[in-house]
């Protein structure tokens, strides 16, 4: 008869944790992204915090924000450094585009040699950039026909940046908290989880930190270096706008032939413009970096936390991003890792089962 009293309430408290953790979700789904953002740098970073608690005993708080005053600066700086350069570049473009409305570009020598599109790039070129005046009228044409379509779109690109940013602040907002309360969050998550899985939460908690950082390290610092090297190498190949381009490069170089796709048009520019050595070093050199970077060297890093197989890495590192976006990049090594321990576990338990180690 308890029995029997027992499995109804069991019942109910399990539909009521569901609808506690659903609500709860629902709520937080806003923020989500951010609190997830924020869990993985706190991870990938808890060794400096750390050192920096231990320098400051006694204050959690200004430890905490120091932390993050770090952690910011090593994350941010550099994407700041590098949108200052990518400013200079964009006005570069704007100052060609008013040269080309006020007295007009003439054709580059190397546009008609281009194959299969070069006649109709001429007749674009000849139509747009060498009349005066004709891009500006362009652009108020298309403004007073879109108008609509136009403003829609500014305030929709507005509207994702300003999103983005607060993204970016309330994550190192969150972060905060994260280092200021780590050690309580990580002692009750590790009661939950033993609570839960028991002797088994072990192995998965033990992983899960070394592979965060080696994740957050292949994405952070290769992509950067990677963004740093293509940009000297377009500068010095005397590519126009070097670290706008470079920097795209090394952004879409997590699309399948997408880096080497946009090397060869640059390459073939240079050769058509008559820098036929320039042209064969930056495509040389330029696949060379984005192959080792994104396939040697970011596999490598990330291998390193984790221990995975080199190629369970790629799987983790390309399937992540093509199904889940940049975050993927980290989530995906990680969840593999995951996968790894669950293997272990179940061979381990068939092995403890088969009759041989009964016996």
């Amino acid at each position: 008869m308890a029995e029997h009293l027992r499995q109804p309430k069991s019942l109910i408290s399990t539909l009521f944790t569901v609808l506690i953790l659903v609500g709860a979700a629902i709520v937080l789904s806003p923020f989500l992204l951010a609190i997830l953002w924020a869990g993985i740098i706190a991870t990938a970073f808890w060794p400096l915090h750390c050192r920096i608690r231990g320098r400051f005993p006694g204050k959690p708080n200004g430890a905490a924000f120091l932390t993050t005053l770090v952690v910011a600066f090593l994350l941010v700086g550099p994407m700041i450094g590098l949108i200052v350069f990518m400013v200079q570049d964009i006005l570069e473009i704007t100052t060609f585009l008013r040269q080309a409305d006020d007295s007009g570009v003439a054709v580059p020598d190397w546009l008609p040699q281009i194959p299969v599109l070069g006649e109709m790039l001429v007749a674009s070129w000849q139509e747009y950039l060498s009349v005066p005046k004709q891009i500006s009228g362009l652009l108020r044409e298309t403004l007073t026909q879109r108008l609509g379509d136009v403003q829609g779109t500014a305030s929709a690109i507005l509207l994702e940046l300003l999103g983005r940013v607060a993204t970016l602040f309330f994550a190192l907002w969150v972060l905060f908290f994260f280092y200021r309360d780590g050690s309580s969050i990580s002692i009750r998550m590790n009661r939950i989880g033993t609570d839960w899985l028991g002797q088994r939460w072990k192995p998965y908690v033990s992983h899960m930190p070394p592979a965060l950082r080696a994740a957050v390290n292949g994405l952070v610092i290769v992509s950067f270096a990677e963004a740093v090297i293509l940009s000297v190498l377009f500068a010095a190949c005397g590519v126009y706008a070097p670290v706008l381009l470079g920097t795209i490069t090394a952004l879409i170089a997590f699309i399948p032939m997408a880096a080497p796709g946009l090397l060869a048009i640059l390459g073939m520019i240079l050769f058509l413009s008559g820098h036929g050595a320039e042209a064969i070093v930056l495509i040389t050199v330029g696949m060379l970096v984005v192959l080792i970077a994104d396939y040697l060297v970011r596999p490598l890093l990330i291998q390193g936390g984790t221990h995975l197989p080199f190629l369970a890495v790629l799987f983790g590192v390309f399937g992540g991003v093509i199904t889940m976006g940049i975050v993927g990049l980290i989530i995906g090594p990680v969840l593999l890792v995951l996968l790894v321990v669950f293997f272990d576990e179940a061979s381990h338990a068939h092995h403890h089962d088969t009759p041989e180690s009964i016996n």
